[in-house]
């Protein structure tokens, strides 16, 4: 990358402060925090590579940040216990295709970590840039109606992206150097940047529709029990051949309103699912969002993390007991640490599993989770454990790629991201990913709906309708139901 010159002109002014003018030193710290942007964004001005400049900025439910351009392109990425993120548009995008995605992806983003500087104000936590994506469940598994927008897989460095943890915030922009050439172009940027500074700063009350004013549901329109009960019956027929131990039999729903629904709305009543990551990928054509409890792997450096999360029941009184009695459950579990163990633990000089699954409880549904961790021997980019372990047989089923191709084959509607791998990663190879669960597809006056089951020899057809009801409950709560 060129090196970046040193300002040689007076930096932009700040046109007007975005505080109450009563606060002097608060509008006074406004206009130093601007005239350092814009002394950053004149160093670039007409040089080859990007910047990521990060500022800091005020306190905000994220998801603000997603009601500012409505119809622009969008990341939402939320795990428990970690930074809120919300992107708006692109300052790169990486479109993936066919069974080498995840080495496509490594590729071209070290391609453009070459050509990125990241620079942050000092009062802001050093803010690494992170592309925010996800891949289709397989090849060709986005190929149709609904998720034609999004394909085999997608990642973007959001060209906007708010990032808030506890009591700190900042507000970030991806920029070429070839679009600020003057100080027009870098005016327009500042401003631009002062009106979403603006939107962060309304109150929270002012922000989002109460229950009262989410579109009315019209209908849900279900596939048939029947219809279910014949695809559980072809699995354990599969199983019975001896050709499967497991096959995961996911189902849609479509859910009719009566008025335009907004992503930012969905997500903040998601909020008020626990222990889960909530996440949106917006496309012009909607919103594929949801909570999943489930994450796939994270790595930090060489420690990772993945969870193996599988066997369900409702929750409720001694569900929870009953659940880590089921052999039918127990088994489906074991199936996803053995599979986990399988992948990851060649890879580390440490490798730990919980020596008995513990219960991961949710509002509607409680599940089977058994923590793992490991230090790998070497570091290792996280896709590189993504491409290992996905789908893990939680979402596809034993043995893994005979699985796979039998759901292609047969399944009615076409997964699309559903039960994939979505998430984020940097320049040193560390992220996190976790499996969309719990997910829908938001297009304006109507959602797709997806929920899945784990399909044993032992499954019943009429319980394992119940649970993707349940799995699907706090998807129809958030969407006013």
């Amino acid at each position: 990358m060129s090196a970046f010159p040193a300002a040689t002109a007076a930096p932009l002014p700040v046109e007007h402060d975005l505080r109450d003018p009563a606060d002097g030193a608060e509008a006074l710290d406004q206009i130093e925090i601007f005239a350092w942007a814009a002394s950053q964004l004149e160093r670039l001005a007409g040089h080859d590579g990007s910047l990521h400049l990060s500022l800091p900025a005020p306190l905000a439910e994220p998801e603000v940040l997603l009601q500012a351009m409505p119809e622009a392109e969008a990341v939402f990425w939320h795990p428990p216990g970690g930074p809120a993120v919300s992107g708006l548009g692109y300052g790169v995008r990486l479109q993936l295709r066919g069974e080498g995605r995840f080495e496509q992806l490594q590729v071209q983003a070290a391609s453009l970590w070459t050509h990125l500087r990241a620079v942050s104000h000092p009062r802001c936590e050093v803010s690494t840039p992170r592309l925010y994506g996800g891949f289709a469940f397989a090849p060709g598994a986005a190929d149709l109606d609904p998720w034609q927008d999004f394909g085999d897989g997608a990642f973007a460095l959001p060209r906007w992206t708010y990032r808030r943890q506890g009591g700190d915030a900042q507000l970030s922009l991806v920029v070429d150097g070839r679009d600020i050439k003057d100080g027009e172009s870098r005016r327009r940027w500042l401003e631009t940047w002062q009106h979403l500074w603006t939107l962060l700063a309304v109150p929270d009350a002012q922000r989002f529709p109460s229950a009262s004013q989410m579109p009315r549901i019209l209908s849900v329109e279900r596939p048939s029990k029947q219809r279910f009960t014949e695809q559980v019956e072809a699995i354990r027929a599969a199983i019975a051949s001896g050709a499967f131990a497991k096959i995961v039999a996911a189902r849609r729903s479509r859910v009719q309103l009566a008025g335009p629904l907004e992503d930012h709305a969905v997500l903040r009543r998601l909020r008020r699912a626990r222990s889960v990551t909530r996440f949106a990928f917006r496309r012009s054509s909607g919103t594929f969002l949801g909570a999943t409890p489930e994450r796939l792997v994270s790595r930090r450096g060489r420690v990772l993390s993945a969870d193996a999360l599988a066997g369900s029941i409702a929750s409720g009184g001694q569900q929870g007991a009953q659940l880590l009695r089921s052999g039918k459950d127990l088994q489906e579990h074991q199936f996803v640490v053995d599979e986990i163990v399988r992948c990851l633990s060649p890879l580390c000089e440490r490798f730990d599993v919980a020596p008995q699954p513990r219960i991961r409880e949710l509002k509607d549904v409680l599940h089977l989770h058994t923590p793992i961790t490991g230090l790998l021997k070497e570091p290792r980019h996280v896709l590189d454990l993504v491409a290992r372990l996905h789908p893990t047989p939680a979402v596809g089923g034993v043995p893994t790629a005979a699985a796979s191709r039998w759901i292609a084959a047969h399944e009615p509607e076409p997964r699309g991201w559903y039960a994939a791998p979505v998430g984020w990663f940097d320049a040193a190879g560390d992220g996190e990913f976790a499996v969309a669960l719990r997910s829908c597809m938001l297009r304006q006056r109507e959602v797709f709906l997806f929920a899945g089951a784990g399909i044993v020899q032992d499954s019943e057809p009429a319980l394992e309708y119940t649970e993707t009801e349940l799995k699907k409950q706090a998807l129809l709560t958030a969407l006013g139901a």
